[in-house]
């Protein structure tokens, strides 16, 4: 195939070049017309990109289905797939086209993203999870080991696995290993790659879940590699569970999906397929270079190489001089007008992408030298270095969709132990979540969180006055007896 054309862009331009007269959506038109503050910044191409259907345009010889199919072959053939499918609705989306078909248990880490959630909330599988542990310098969630996933594997014999590669923070896992043990049980593996798009283009960067032997993979292309935000791929290996996504597919994405988000993500891959190696080997050398200049600046630490396989991806940590990574994030978007990826109680990320220049990189590093020469003069203790000792995975009583679904309530934290949650309820730092919808509030997951609360610590799923959710009616599922022991009337093992 040739990898210098992009069937879909190009159908997509000639269609607009034409300037058909349109008597089919979108309302606008193909032209700005009354909203001219939407013309005057988003300009009159774009909206002639933006027919809401994949209309006929015989005279260009074009065949808007059949080159969306090419775009797709070319996108597989570049990415290592036997197919690949063009999202609209982000990784998310391709996550639930994965998981929507599985009837059987469901192997996950506890911190995976919330998609991966709510991808078994709309599945018949049942989720079952692997503890998180934690690097006790850096409280980063770490990948699960193999002897522990070789465990889970042979004793749940689960339908899927799904893992992070890599996680948010660029950790990865013994990937290649974990993909031989999935297929020695029989299981799918399937990998959230949001964040390692990128790993195909550099051997500096690790291999990419489909050369370690997945199944599939769900790519986050706006995210590291030059996409319209909300635009993904998915690239499969396994013909058998691509013909059940595109049956998912059918029912969860909309029957209206964005042309001009499809044919960004051709010309995108065209790019790539090009200049993709230069591009995203310049962005790695750069983030290296960052990476360094900021470990030379005074109590500035950056979050070393084995706990971050991804040289785009720059942790750091301004915690000897008593910023929180929360406070350096608004430091640097008030005071020098930039905004970084995420922040947690202790890091701050930033990412080094293909758009990224030197001169980006060089304002981030002057911004954090000058922070840190502010801070130094003022004085401030160091943060205390806290350790995460989560409490063990609750009992469930239901099933993450059970639970989701059932009607609910707030109750104070805690009056909660021997509850079902009817939400999630997350500690940030680490982002892995404490209980699920469905599990059982435990008076050691109670008390965490309590301290949590009374630490300061952001918790997301705790509504104000320190309440959670529940469900309104535990049943005869689960009860508590004082606060020592809960019993549950089923099976919550």
């Amino acid at each position: 195939m040739n990898q210098n054309e992009a069937p879909f862009w190009e159908a997509l331009t000639a269609y607009a070049r034409v300037g058909v007269l349109p008597f089919h959506t979108p309302g606008h038109k193909l032209r700005p017309g009354a909203f001219a503050r939407l013309g005057e910044v988003l300009g009159e191409g774009l909206f002639a990109l933006d027919p809401s259907d994949m209309v006929e345009a015989p005279e260009l010889d074009h065949d808007f289905l059949k080159a969306l199919a090419q775009a797709e072959e070319l996108a597989a053939e570049l990415f290592g797939a036997r197919r690949s499918l063009f999202l609209v609705n982000g990784t998310t989306g391709g996550l639930h086209y994965l998981l929507m078909p599985v009837k059987g248990s469901v192997l996950i880490p506890r911190f995976s993203h919330q998609a991966v959630y709510s991808a078994l909330v709309l599945a018949q599988g049942r989720a079952v999870y692997l503890p998180a542990a934690f690097d006790s310098q850096w409280l980063i969630p770490l990948p699960p080991a193999v002897e522990e996933v070789a465990q889970a594997l042979a004793r749940e014999q689960p339908e899927a696995l799904v893992l992070t590669h890599p996680t948010y923070y660029g950790t990865v896992s013994s990937l290649a290993e974990l993909a031989q043990l999935a297929k020695r049980y029989g299981t799918l593996l399937f990998v959230d790659e949001a964040h390692g798009g990128h790993f195909r283009f550099s051997p500096a960067l690790p291999a990419t879940g489909l050369e370690c032997g997945a199944d599939a993979v769900v790519q986050s292309t706006h995210k590291t590699l030059g996409a319209l935000t909300q635009s993904s791929m998915l690239h499969c290996n396994n013909d058998f569970w691509y013909a059940k996504v595109v049956q998912a597919r059918q029912v969860l994405q909309t029957t209206s999906p964005s042309l001009v988000l499809l044919a960004v993500l051709d010309e995108v891959r065209r790019v790539l397929a090009l200049q993709g190696r230069e591009l995203v080997e310049r962005a790695v050398e750069l983030g290296r270079r960052c990476a360094r200049e900021l470990a030379a600046l005074p109590n500035v630490e950056v979050v070393p190489e084995h706990l971050n396989a991804d040289p785009t991806r720059i942790v750091f940590s301004l915690r000897e001089l008593g910023l929180t990574g929360k406070e350096v994030e608004r430091i640097l978007r008030v005071d020098y007008n930039i905004q970084v990826e995420l922040s947690d109680y202790y890091h701050v990320l930033a990412l080094i992408s293909v758009g990224d220049t030197p001169e980006s990189a060089a304002r981030l590093v002057q911004a954090v030298g000058d922070v840190v020469a502010r801070r130094a003069h003022l004085g401030r203790e160091p943060l205390p270095r806290y350790k995460v000792e989560f409490p063990d995975l609750p009992p469930a009583a239901l099933s993450l969709r059970e639970g989701f679904f059932q009607d609910k309530e707030e109750i104070p934290l805690a009056e909660a132990a021997g509850r079902i949650s009817g939400g999630f309820l997350t500690p940030y730092p680490p982002g892995v979540p404490l209980i699920v919808p469905g599990e059982v509030f435990t008076p050691e997951i109670v008390e965490y969180a309590l301290w949590c609360a009374g630490l300061g610590w952001s918790l997301r799923g705790m509504a104000a006055e320190q309440k959670v959710l529940v469900l309104k009616e535990n049943g005869s599922l689960c009860r508590t007896y004082g606060k020592e022991n809960l019993v549950c009337a089923r099976d919550c093992s």
